[in-house]
């Protein structure tokens, strides 16, 4: 628990963030309607808005009346003369900045490869791009910068810390060193982390307080919603799903483990049993869509070929390794939904059905409810347009406004 009082600059720093945040993600859009949901006083809840309104952070607008007669309505939004967000998305394959607004709807976007050449520099790319985003909205107020990476990462003092095949780079100071660049607010977690938030605020868990959101590329990661928000301990390090055993003598992990779960279901990993069982040098995408058609085929009755037949054997069986994986994280959060993000975006439904079947016969509340597993809003891009994702929290916690 929280050893420190709370004074009243504070909570009406706290009020001012809740007020944004039910407006910005749609939940409200009146007084009426902020006095209702916060439980604040109308005359509290006008104040903070008239001084939104005044700093070009909220605008007013009619809103069309389909039926009925008299004045349209008006309603609060965001203003397009509000601060911006900055975002850092740094992953082995490739690193992403870019600007957006508090609906996480993106500006402009800087991407380039990583490769041995761009590591050597690591620090000087990502700065010329966010000197660049910086230049090409020079009238633009920014609230800060938020930075999501790949781990494993420390996030007290925000840094990547040993990942795997990461062109030798490690133990980097991500936070200090953009911070120190810039003097602007600045924060940082683990990509996975930062993709829950941007879903619980505006995605697949805006409707629930307790998910898990599961990151499937070439690892597999997890970012936890416990009671509306991101769960954390004292240490700085990240819940790791990828690294959870389910085979005591399987395969060999480069953590020391054995039968980590990503060594079986990372997309990596079953693109290249795909491949091995096709001949074909497609993605991972490429191959989730194919099944798609074949299952199309499958509803109509249609016999599948060969080549089908092989590649439904490896979406199975990564279907009930996922399943066995997210039971024992489900009997431990007791979730109410598992959202799939990242490249686990486009394994085709009909092997999520199965796997959340797989879930709900073996899970431990199984008598008493349901875990849907869903699609993550944001698709493929969860984890990048989320980097933003603690820097949006410490907004709405009003501690930047």
């Amino acid at each position: 628990m929280p050893k420190t009082g709370v004074n009243n600059t504070r909570l009406k720093q706290q009020n001012r963030g809740l007020i944004l945040q039910l407006i910005a993600t749609g939940e409200c859009s009146s007084r009426i309607e902020l006095a209702q949901q916060t439980g604040l006083s109308k005359m509290t809840v006008t104040y903070i808005v008239n001084e939104f309104l005044e700093q070009g952070v909220l605008e007013e607008r009619e809103k069309m009346q389909v039926d009925g007669k008299g004045r349209n309505p008006i309603q609060l939004c965001i203003s397009h003369r509000a601060p911006k967000l900055i975002g850092v998305h740094i992953h082995r394959e490739r690193c992403s900045v870019f600007l957006c607004d508090m609906h996480l709807q993106v500006l402009k976007k800087l991407e380039y490869q990583m490769n041995e050449n761009v590591a050597e520099e690591f620090f000087p790319h990502i700065f010329r791009s966010i000197d660049e985003i910086l230049d090409t909205f020079p009238e633009k107020k920014i609230f800060g910068i938020g930075i999501g990476s790949m781990g494993p990462v420390d996030t007290l003092y925000g840094e990547i810390l040993t990942p795997i095949d990461f062109y030798g780079l490690h133990d980097l100071e991500v936070k200090r060193k953009i911070q120190t660049q810039y003097h602007l607010p600045t924060y940082f977690d683990g990509e996975c982390n930062c993709a829950a938030i941007a879903e619980k605020y505006y995605g697949s868990g805006s409707d629930c307080d307790d998910f898990l959101y599961v990151g499937l590329g070439n690892g597999v990661g997890v970012g936890v919603i416990v009671n509306g928000e991101l769960y954390k301990n004292g240490t700085g390090m990240i819940c790791e799903l990828g690294h959870t055993s389910i085979d005591w003598n399987g395969i060999p992990c480069d953590c020391g483990n054995r039968g980590c779960l990503e060594k079986y279901i990372s997309s990596d990993i079953i693109e290249r049993r795909l491949m091995e069982a096709t001949g074909d040098g497609k993605p991972f995408a490429a191959f989730c869509s194919e099944m798609e058609d074949a299952l199309v085929k499958k509803e109509k009755g249609m016999e599948w070929t060969e080549r089908e037949k092989k590649m439904d054997v490896i979406f199975s069986d990564m279907t009930e390794k996922l399943a066995c994986g997210l039971i024992s994280f489900c009997n431990s959060f007791n979730p109410q939904r598992v959202i799939i993000g990242h490249e686990g975006w486009w394994i085709p439904d009909y092997y999520l059905l199965q796997a959340e079947e797989i879930l709900n016969c073996r899970q431990i509340f199984r008598k008493y409810r349901k875990i849907p597993i869903v699609k993550a809003f944001f698709g493929t891009e969860s984890t990048r347009i989320g980097c933003t994702g603690a820097l949006l929290t410490a907004i709405f916690n009003g501690e930047l406004i």
